[in-house]
């Protein structure tokens, strides 16, 4: 071989060496997976965040400070709607009815402290939480457990003595005055039979109690007053057959309802905020067994013309 030849080899393989090395630089970098700047080490370390690994990479720990733990358990008893759980006091989950397991999803870090509250009862249900308190330990917690009992059945419901003003606030805020009134019976959790669709409601679709939201009646379920059973409720908490007796007394009573238990939003005293003639209010009729009469037996009056007693059902 010609010996010109011989040295030149030594320097083109250098030259495509060099060459290599500048055209692969970035790959090599971008796959360097203990480079926190390379592509490899981000996608890992997401993948990591994912599947709560949180094992060092490369000798170091990049992430366990930041891996999101669930916070759940089961649940038994639940036969009824309206139950709201919360965690640290701030976050809320609704739990269906019949559900099994609740999950406050990837939420916490380890080294978290949690507690998980019941914020709303079910209709017609006590749920009480045991361990809800700890603190996250590198890994999901599986171990609270919420229980729920029937409150009573039968259950009673009584009309009130007094008449109240049609603007506590909210349909929620006649609760109160059920527990205050002169007909109370003394023990027991009563809550008025008055929506305004925000803070209660039995129903956004005719007779079918869809979208309830803190409802006063629980699911197949027997209720009574003084003068005997009324009647048994639905697997969704109404009543829609001809009762067995009369609801109540003959009065009238706010409701916010119509007659197929949806709520009447135009008569509920501007959602039960005032007692001006400027709004409405619609009233039930107890002294019958038909639910028309029940929900919505009397014509809507206005606000400022008189105050109306309530129907209290037992928790």
């Amino acid at each position: 071989m010609n010996p010109k030849r011989q040295r030149f080899l030594p320097l083109l393989f250098q030259i495509c060496l060099l060459i290599l090395i500048l055209t692969d630089c970035k790959a090599l970098e971008n796959n360097n997976l203990c480079d926190p700047n390379s592509d490899t080490f981000k996608e890992v370390q997401i993948s990591k965040i994912f599947t709560k690994d949180n094992s060092p990479i490369c000798g170091k720990d990049y992430i366990s400070n930041i891996i999101p733990y669930s916070v759940g358990g089961s649940v038994t008893g639940l036969i009824s709607s309206g139950l709201r759980l919360s965690l640290n006091g701030i976050i809320t989950l609704s739990v269906e009815n019949g559900s099994k397991n609740f999950y406050f999803l990837n939420i916490l870090t380890s080294g978290s402290s949690y507690s998980v509250k019941v914020s709303n009862q079910p209709a017609g249900f006590l749920c009480s939480v045991t361990n809800g308190d700890g603190i996250i330990k590198n890994s999901d917690v599986n171990s609270v457990s919420v229980s729920c009992a029937p409150t009573c059945n039968p259950c009673n419901l009584f009309l009130t003595n007094s008449g109240y003003p049609p603007n506590p606030g909210s349909a929620k805020n006649f609760d109160t005055s059920c527990m205050a009134d002169a007909n109370y019976p003394g023990t027991g959790n009563y809550k008025a039979m008055v929506v305004d669709g925000v803070t209660r409601n039995a129903s956004i679709t005719a007779n079918i109690g869809d979208g309830q939201i803190d409802w006063v009646f629980a699911p197949n379920r027997t209720y009574r007053q003084s003068e005997g059973i009324i009647g048994t409720t639905n697997s969704a908490g109404l009543f829609v057959t001809t009762l067995s007796v009369r609801f109540s007394v003959n009065s009238k009573y706010w409701t916010g309802l119509n007659t197929n238990w949806t709520t009447n939003t135009g008569n509920t005293c501007d959602l039960w905020r005032s007692a001006t003639g400027s709004f409405t209010g619609i009233m039930g009729q107890g002294n019958s067994t038909l639910i028309a009469d029940i929900t919505a037996g009397w014509t809507p009056d206005p606000c400022n013309l008189s105050n109306q007693q309530l129907i209290c059902v037992e928790q």
